[in-house]
């Protein structure tokens, strides 16, 4: 289905969602998560400097979120898993929610019914995890990394009503840095592990590249031309294609409780888009 006369806009959202989708392979290549994180921030913050270049509350509070994200995203997809850590990703609306209720929101309806499906996720996870079956400390890093995204999406969400919607993305990039630099610098002096750091470089320009800068860029044409709510929907095949890459490129296969965990947190997030903002 054509929009305009063009291509239907769904398509952008799903492209973007493709490309977010690799990080974790990407992460698992790189053999250097930490440092890889650097070095999507530094590769993003140089081209969105040449886009967009602003110094307010708005773009430091987001970056750092995402910093955080960038951090704690790829340990989390090499230790838990590339499809574990996509989908506890998408467990954001649990947090975003308790991050708006602080900020004096108050949820609706929809927004209790998913996090009531995400904490019965985070629990079915949570179980396999006193089995052995699921690394303990890669579902605290995926966690992490939804507290962080689902932390971002409030305060741009806010920021956005007033305005800075363009200061909370490509805006942000720079601002990344303040959490990737020292996190790097402090891990390789405590750990003395400083390489591989070509591979992490390479995997770093990808990451910032092809995985930052271009998909918000898709992202942000197909949403202009579809409903939030639609383009929340769409984007929830970025989990489902991570955990795909996750079996066929490193045969991480899930469990049956995992598989159900995956349902829940998919259903979670579709009924959060509908949301009126």
């Amino acid at each position: 289905m054509s929009s305009r006369g063009g291509l239907w806009p769904g398509l952008y959202i799903m492209a973007a969602a493709a490309l977010w989708s690799t990080i974790g392979v990407a992460s698992v290549y790189s053999r250097n998560p930490i440092m890889l994180g650097l070095f999507r921030s530094l590769f993003a913050s140089l081209v969105s400097l040449f886009i967009r270049r602003v110094f307010n509350k708005a773009s430091v509070l987001t970056g750092i979120a995402l910093g955080v994200l960038f951090s704690v995203y790829p340990l989390a997809a090499v230790t838990a898993g590339v499809g574990l850590a996509a989908f506890l990703l998408y467990t954001a609306p649990l947090w975003a929610t308790l991050v708006a209720l602080g900020m004096g929101e108050r949820p609706s309806r929809r927004g209790v019914i998913g996090v009531s499906l995400v904490i019965i996720a985070i629990v079915l996870i949570g179980a396999q995890t006193i089995r052995g079956s699921i690394s303990l400390i890669g579902v605290f890093l995926g966690l992490l990394s939804g507290i962080s995204y689902g932390s971002y999406i409030a305060l741009a969400r806010r920021f956005a009503k007033a305005g800075d919607g363009a200061d909370v993305s490509l805006g942000a990039m720079p601002y990344t840095l303040i959490i990737t630099a020292p996190t790097a610098i402090a891990y390789s002096i405590m750990t003395s592990y400083w390489r591989p750091i070509v591979r992490p470089a390479l995997w770093g320009v990808y990451l910032g590249i092809v995985t930052t800068v271009i998909p918000y860029r898709l992202f942000a044409m197909g949403v202009s031309r579809l409903r939030a709510s639609t383009a929340s929907v769409i984007a929830t095949v970025e989990p489902v294609l991570a955990a795909i890459w996750g079996l066929l490129f490193f045969r991480q296969v899930p469990t049956a409780l995992t598989l159900i965990a995956y349902a829940l947190i998919i259903t979670a997030s579709i009924i959060v888009s509908f949301e009126r903002v």
